[in-house]
Formats: C-alpha cells, structure tokens, sequence
C-alpha cells in the first residue's frame, strides 16, 4: 500500500518563561504550533535567496541580506496555528483562519511582544521543527 499523507502534527506548549516573568496567574499562556510542510519549508529557505556577488577589479564583495530576527519571525508565522495572548485591548494578539495565521494581525501582533516571549514562542517552533535548529538534525 502506498504511503498517505496526513495532516501535519500540531502542538499545544505552555510558555512556563513568560507565564515567571509576566506573574501569570489564571490560567496558562499558550501557543500551537505545527509541523513545517515542503511547501513552508521552501518558503523559509527562499529567504537565503538575496545573494549578491560584485566584481570591481581585483576585489570581491559578497553579501546576503536577511536579518535573524526576521528568519525567526517567518519560521513562527509559517507555523503558529493557535494563541491565547491578548493584545493591549484585551482581543487575540492574532487572528486565525483555518489554522492559519492572519498575515496582518501577525505582522503587527509580533512587532508588539517583548523579545522574550517572542524568544520562548521561536524555540517552541525549533522543537517542532529540528530540522530549522541550528544543529538541522531532524
């Protein structure tokens, strides 16, 4: 019999860290997420794809453009599929459709986090994805 995919694997972590830091007292804070697909992980690898090489003479100038944290932010947003953090008007700090986050609420809501939580929330995301460590062991 062949093989027949299924749905990529989900899951829910507690962000113990934040939950210390921010005195969270009722209840805990949560994200889930999800197992990268092909398609997710050519997304993510296209953002090595700025590479530019320039001959002037006798020297070389080589240089890529991309930003850590904006590799961290793509790797979070291709996988979260569930949060239960509040923004400052007490509504989700994100919007899901299908399991999917609004690119928009996304954008703005992880530009609010403190670095810690969006730290903690990365290394969720690292856990569900070996294959993105820096180690890339799957």
């Amino acid at each position: 019999m062949a093989l027949k995919l299924s749905a990529p694997l989900e899951k829910e972590f507690i962000l113990e860290k934040t939950d210390k830091e921010f005195k969270v007292e009722d209840g805990h804070t949560t994200v889930t997420i999800r197992q990268a697909t092909q398609g997710q992980h050519e997304i993510r690898t296209a953002m090595y794809n700025d590479f530019e090489r320039v001959f002037d003479g006798d020297s070389l100038k080589v240089s890529q453009h991309f930003s850590p944290e904006e590799f961290k932010r793509k790797e979070v947003e291709l996988t979260l599929t569930g949060c239960n953090i509040l923004g400052e008007n007490d509504k989700p700090l994100f919007i899901f459709r299908n399991g999917i986050v609004d690119p928009i609420s996304f954008k703005k809501g992880w530009a609010d986090l403190p670095p810690m939580i969006a730290d903690e929330i990365h290394d969720k995301v690292l856990e569900m994805n070996p294959l993105w460590s820096p180690s890339g062991e799957a």
